[in-house]
């Protein structure tokens, strides 16, 4: 789910919490929140965690098409492919898959 990650990161830095005491408070990983900060993306249950935690509406902290800003570090390019097969890939049929590419 497409979230603001800038909003989340205000919320975090207004009641100057860490990164890992929000993933405390939230019961999620460090990295889960480094991710939701970097990407904007976050699952529904680490949403409505974040929600909980900053007190707002889980539909405060979603992303509307123009919010959405995809954080890529230099050098690297973010791919996604389908992956549809048989055997071995049989059970990431039809999911996204992202991959990196260093330039």
């Amino acid at each position: 789910m497409e979230v603001n990650a800038q909003l989340i990161k205000q919320h975090r830095t207004d009641k100057a919490l860490t990164q890992q005491h929000l993933a405390d408070a939230c019961d999620v990983s460090l990295r889960t929140i480094q991710r939701v900060e970097r990407y904007g993306v976050a699952s529904s249950e680490t949403l409505m965690s974040l929600a909980a935690v900053f007190e707002v509406e889980t539909k405060t902290l979603q992303a509307t098409n123009n919010q959405v800003e995809t954080v890529e570090p230099k050098g690297i390019q973010l791919q996604h492919i389908i992956v549809a097969g048989t055997g071995l890939f049989s059970s990431l049929a039809g999911s996204l898959v992202t991959y990196f590419i260093m330039k």
